[in-house]
């Protein structure tokens, strides 16, 4: 009889612990779902720092995990994004060098698809803010702050590229490109969107068009000198052993002296020459498409030639009408222009149309 009694006392007992347990268990699991549900709970960065004990990489690495479910379990509308900026910030205080939360947050905290998210225009606006102090802060951590100084400062893309003083200012290309594009397509902020395309366009495994888009934003940053000229930088870069590119390069600048410094007026016979010419020295065989092309910045300075003619005409159209033509043809017609320009990018299926772009007040260009 007191073996029987032992034996349900031992079963008793086994039960009440594994109740415990269980109650214990499903305890915790509530605590990490608030966790991830509610980061209100959250510690402030200090005391993250001051109870990691010598293990702040790990629990880095705890937070981003929080972090990975946060963003899936509120994937369906903006809801994720309401601590996101908090938690990356923490994470990346415990570990500043853990490079896959600010790509995380580059992919989803400046983004806004109206289809599921419901955000205000002031909320989308702090969320663009917060995206860009999340990349100083890595720029602070992955880059030479000087030499990036250094080379915002640089206008000669041939210097730039080619001196040792300005190479591999970051220690990765992939995060500082986002940081231009963010400047760019999010903050509409083209000077820094130019700056940062500059940096990330001499840091080693950088994307071969990173050199493109400094001279293109140039451009839509309403400075179509510093454009044109920049182009031919990069044509006399990448040319050097390409006389006939050289040559038309030494052509283009003349008329560069003649426009920009003696203010010559551009006229239907210089754009038409020019075009004629490039499309003599320049056939289809050349690939005017190839990104490292000389060719190719020829005829993207001679674009900008051709924008800043219709530039210049539409200010004497304002002037008159009051109003901003929106076609080279509605200028034509109205006879502040007597030429069209021809841009280079045009066959059977595809061409570049000049069109006025209101959101910059400038002439602009897209495919049609």
């Amino acid at each position: 009889m007191k073996k029987i009694t032992s034996i349900f006392f031992i079963i008793f007992c086994i039960f009440c612990f594994w109740k415990v347990w269980e109650s214990n268990y499903e305890k915790q699991k509530e605590i990490k779902k608030n966790i991830v549900n509610h980061p209100e709970f959250l510690p402030t960065k200090t005391y993250a720092l001051s109870t990691s004990f010598g293990f702040k990489n790990q629990k880095a690495d705890y937070y981003w995990l929080q972090t990975i479910q946060y963003i899936w379990w509120n994937a369906v509308s903006s809801e994720y994004k309401k601590y996101l900026f908090e938690m990356i910030d923490l994470i990346t205080e415990l570990n500043p060098y853990f490079s896959q939360p600010y790509i995380t947050w580059e992919l989803l905290l400046p983004s806004y698809n109206p289809r599921y998210e419901d955000l205000t225009e002031q909320e989308q606006e702090n969320l663009k803010l917060q995206a860009k102090d999340i990349w100083l802060k890595w720029l602070k951590n992955f880059c030479d702050l000087e030499k990036i100084d250094l080379i915002g400062k640089e206008d000669n893309l041939e210097k730039l590229f080619s001196e040792k003083k300005y190479q591999n200012p970051c220690k990765e290309a992939e995060i500082v490109y986002n940081l231009a594009f963010i400047y760019y397509f999010y903050l509409k902020d083209y000077k820094n969107a130019v700056k940062y395309y500059k940096v990330a366009s001499v840091t080693k495994g950088s994307p071969a068009w990173a050199k493109n888009l400094i001279s293109i934003l140039e451009g839509k940053w309403w400075n179509r000198e510093k454009a044109f000229f920049m182009f031919l930088n990069m044509a006399d870069y990448t040319g050097k052993n390409d006389e006939i590119c050289t040559e038309f390069s030494k052509t283009l600048k003349n008329f560069w002296n003649d426009i920009f410094s003696r203010k010559v007026a551009l006229n239907w016979k210089v754009l038409s020459f020019l075009d004629s010419e490039r499309k003599k020295y320049f056939s289809e065989n050349n690939n005017w498409f190839e990104a490292s092309n000389c060719s190719n910045f020829i005829n993207k300075s001679i674009r900008e030639l051709n924008i800043y003619f219709l530039d210049e005409a539409n200010k004497k159209y304002f002037s008159e009408n009051k109003k901003f033509a929106l076609s080279p043809e509605e200028l034509l017609t109205a006879w502040f222009i007597d030429y069209i320009p021809t841009d280079y990018q045009k066959n059977n299926d595809y061409w570049i149309i000049y069109f006025y772009n209101s959101e910059i007040n400038w002439f602009d260009y897209k495919m049609w």
